[in-house]
């Protein structure tokens, strides 16, 4: 059908009427006119259409029959550019972007969506008229092109308005489509959130720093333990094997340093076997005699300064336990051992007090605690008081290897030496070492000059030496009972400690079948502090130059226990002195405390000799040495 010009268009059976558009009132002003469309590239400019009375603004629409035989077909309601949808009436509106068929008006497309609405409801209802293209045109030069690709991308919004509704709006030149609202940008964090957060991710990642090198140092200080051969689990010397089999018994040895530039014919100076059953009994100290008489096996020969073993020694009966290290080294102090116990040895410890002042340096120093002062008849005053003392490397080791000193028995000279030990290691193991930069790797070359192991590391040596430190005649959880190896009273002919063998067999048996121990084997191992030992003889000689000076001092070494020997008169000396033999410096260093000041001067060539002489500067010269020694547990 052919459309009149200036009337209205002529409506099919049952198709709803066109919606037109108002008409300007009296006195309002007209709508703009389009403006002329920009001729075609090499074309001619179509002239301006006529406004048609449907409505202001509308030009009339081009019939099928006048369409040109170019046009194609029209496209698909779907988004034909940037920014834009592609509706039923857009896309048969001359000049539209979707490319739809030329000539149709904005009314017929109306029409047409009015036709498909009273069928089946389109997925995507026109909500639009002949202005639309004009408008996507406004929106395509005023949206950037950035912003344009957003909006495309978002879902599409069904429409639930009606073919009424739908109406096409007037064309306002320069207006846009509101602009759809965009995802909110995230919430931003509060300035005290964002400080927790930061300090928290900092305290991490500090924490994580520090546990590396903590952990660093810790390894390096370990790595500082010499590294020796020493054990031997498979023998035929160890009896119940299989009742032994999981029980912890460590060597612990103690090598002499020089004493006063004079070097030591055997250079064990202590030796311990801590035992520690597997059921969880009480563990024991047992305590071997450097000059215990054995017989050693056919061992090794050691070489101290390359730690490593040569050719073999034949064995030797008769010869004291201090020969086996200086012979065979570590492994054959624990051959002897397995071969005079019966017990298997698992770890083997040497503290070498030669190498201890490099240790205690190391660390700066250490603080020990001593029950009473230490006095050495050779060394001389080592520490003159009692309590919390401090000491250097110099004077540490002279602490731990004074030997003729009150407290010169076993079970203290041991305790002693592993309180520098626990003290020196513990510094070097503390984590205020550890974070220190340079301080592990002293204090490993520190321990490598001191300490050689077997079977343990650095913690378990420092757990043992706080042990050791603190072991005695009592026992608890954590110290160990000390107890000594059943050995005669005095020495053989030969110098040697002879082993009360019925008694020691029944002290290993226990400690190897997890039994009760010997009431003979549990007697204090250590003597009370400045008591002198049964029998001993002290001779006098005055070198006061006043006749009896020397009687109140005779009486005041009877009050001691001491018995007085010979009284004989003697060159005039300013100070008192002790002269001793050897085979006295036990008594010697008791006698030496007793006397504040005193000064011991040995008698290498002398037998059986312990004599004081007085000074014309010691008017009262025995002073009782405190009752009240210091608590050091």
């Amino acid at each position: 059908m052919r459309r009149v010009r200036g009337g209205p268009v002529p409506r099919r059976p049952g198709e709803p009427p066109a919606p037109q558009r108002p008409r300007p009132r009296d006195g309002a002003a007209p709508a703009p006119s389009r403006p002329t469309p920009a001729p075609p590239p090499g074309g001619t400019p179509r002239p301006p259409s006529p406004i048609a009375p449907g409505g202001a603004g509308a030009r009339p629409a081009r019939t099928p029959a006048e369409a040109p035989e170019t046009a194609r077909p029209a496209t698909p309601a779907t988004g034909t550019g940037p920014g834009t949808r592609a509706t039923p009436a857009a896309a048969a509106r001359p000049g539209s972007r979707s490319g739809g068929a030329t000539g149709s008006t904005g009314v017929a497309a109306t029409a047409e969506a009015g036709r498909a609405g009273a069928g089946a409801a389109p997925s995507r209802p026109a909500r639009r008229g002949a202005a639309d293209s004009r408008v996507t045109e406004v929106v395509d030069a005023l949206v950037p092109r950035r912003r344009r690709r957003r909006y495309r991308d978002d879902p599409p919004v069904a429409d639930t308005s009606t073919a009424e509704e739908a109406a096409p709006d007037e064309a306002v030149p320069g207006s846009a489509e509101p602009e759809p609202v965009g995802t909110p940008p995230p919430a931003r964090l509060d300035p005290r959130a964002r400080a927790l957060r930061i300090g928290a991710a900092a305290a991490a990642v500090l924490v994580l720093v520090t546990t590396a090198f903590g952990f660093a140092g810790r390894s390096e200080v370990h790595a500082g333990v010499r590294d020796v051969v020493a054990l031997a689990p498979d023998t035929d010397a160890i009896l119940d094997a299989d009742t032994q089999a999981d029980d912890q018994n460590v060597l612990v040895l103690g090598l002499q340093a020089d004493r006063a530039s004079t070097a030591e014919s055997a250079r064990t100076d202590t030796a311990v076997l801590v035992h520690r059953p597997a059921g969880g009994g009480p563990a024991v100290t047992l305590s071997i005699p450097a000059t215990l008489e054995v017989s050693r096996p056919p061992c090794r020969r050691f070489d101290a300064a390359t730690g490593t073993y040569g050719g073999t020694v034949p064995a030797e009966s008769r010869t004291a336990f201090a020969t086996a290290y200086d012979v065979g080294g570590p492994a054959c102090s624990v051959g002897v051992v397995q071969q005079l116990t019966g017990m298997p040895v698992s770890g083997f410890v040497a503290l070498d007090l030669a190498g201890t002042p490099e240790l205690v340096d190391a660390v700066g120093g250490i603080e020990v605690c001593t029950e009473r002062p230490v006095v050495d008849p050779v060394l001389g005053p080592v520490v003159e008081g009692s309590g919390t003392v401090e000491l250097d490397g110099a004077t540490a080791v002279r602490f731990a290897s004074a030997a003729g000193t009150a407290d010169s028995s076993p079970a203290n000279r041991v305790r002693r030496q592993q309180r520098v030990l626990a003290a020196a290691l513990g510094d070097a193991l503390s984590t205020t070492s550890l974070l220190t930069p340079g301080a592990p790797g002293r204090s490993a070359a520190g321990v490598s000059s001191a300490l050689s192991a077997d079977g343990v590391d650095a913690g378990e040596i420092l757990t043992l030496a706080r042990g050791l430190a603190r072991s005695g005649a009592a026992g608890d959880g954590e110290a160990p009972l000390f107890l000594s190896v059943p050995v005669s009273d005095a020495p053989n002919t030969r110098g040697q400690l002879e082993l009360r063998r019925s008694e020691a067999r029944a002290l290993f048996s226990a400690l190897r079948e997890h039994g009760p121990l010997p009431e003979s084997a549990t007697a204090p191992a250590s003597r009370s502090a400045g008591a002198p030992g049964p029998g001993t003889v002290v001779n006098l000689v005055d070198a006061t130059g006043r006749p009896g000076a020397v009687d109140r001092i005779a009486a005041d070494l009877r009050d001691r226990g001491y018995e007085i020997g010979s009284v004989t008169p003697g060159t005039a000396a300013p100070g008192a002195q002790v002269r001793y033999s050897p085979d006295n410096t036990d008594a010697a260093g008791t006698l030496v405390e007793a006397l504040p000041g005193a000064r011991p001067v040995p008698d290498p060539t002398a037998s059986r000799v312990l004599e004081l002489v007085v000074g014309a500067g010691d008017a009262a010269p025995v002073q009782a040495v405190p009752s009240d020694d210091a608590d050091c547990d």
